[in-house]
């Protein structure tokens, strides 16, 4: 790989980076321009919610959804720019362009992350507006401002506070890294499958082993054996003086 090639792999990268959080910031700023378009595809998905929690039928018209049809009672629940899932999306969009634009995290895991935000950033404000209509044709205007206003909101909140700490978890999570040999013990493990003598410590050094030197090589077996039988005829012992 020639130098230019090397040096335009970072600067690729940068230019790539660069781009996705031009692009963040522009879904961002689609999302509050477009928040009335956004909110009427909520009440489609909500719809879907509060059917399945609420008796009767339940169709979604513009941004309010009804539900109670065919029973004596319909009521119809509106969702309005202050409870739209609007407020809890832009804001983590935000966040992963911030992550990107300051830290190096992957551009992958950021998407990834952002994407796992979003999902349970959605999850929990449905799971609002499906517990309001049930409390509501359940127990009334009592039922549904308890839930809406108190115990939806705190549910929410939880939700939005989940949802960060998971971008966050996602985005700067490191990739698992592979084992770095220590240095130190390679030099260790070279000198023991080479047999040298001087084995090298932690700092460096090197200490010259005696023992070795003094064991007879291997293919030579037969060198002691005369200084054996010489100290049998002298009646000698190693490291003793001859008392004669």
């Amino acid at each position: 790989m020639s130098v230019a090639a090397a040096v335009s792999l970072p600067r690729a990268g940068r230019a790539h980076r660069t781009l996705l959080v031009a692009l963040l910031l522009a879904i961002a700023a689609l999302l509050v321009i477009a928040e009335a378009d956004t909110r009427r595809a909520e009440a489609q998905l909500a719809r879907a919610v509060v059917a399945a929690l609420t008796p009767g039928r339940a169709v979604a018209s513009g941004s309010i959804v009804y539900f109670g049809i065919g029973t004596p009672e319909v009521a119809g629940l509106s969702i309005t720019a202050l409870c739209s899932t609007t407020v809890l999306v832009v804001p983590l969009v935000l966040l992963a362009a911030a992550v990107l634009g300051v830290t190096r995290a992957r551009s992958a895991r950021v998407v990834l992350g952002l994407a796992v935000g979003v999902a349970v950033a959605v999850a929990s404000n449905m799971i609002r507006f499906g517990s309001a209509a049930w409390a509501y044709s359940g127990y009334g205007r009592e039922g549904f401002d308890l839930v809406h206003r108190y115990l939806g909101s705190l549910f929410v909140i939880a939700g939005f506070i989940a949802a960060i700490l998971l971008v966050l978890r996602i985005a700067l999570r490191e990739s698992p890294r592979r084992g770095v040999a220590d240095p130190d013990v390679g030099r260790r493990g070279r000198a023991r499958a080479g047999g040298a003598s001087h084995p090298v410590r932690r700092d460096g050094s090197t200490t010259t082993s005696t023992a070795r030197s003094a064991t007879p090589p291997a293919d030579h077996p037969d060198v002691a054996a005369p200084l054996r039988r010489d100290r049998r005829r002298t009646g000698t012992r190693p490291g003793r003086k001859d008392r004669r």
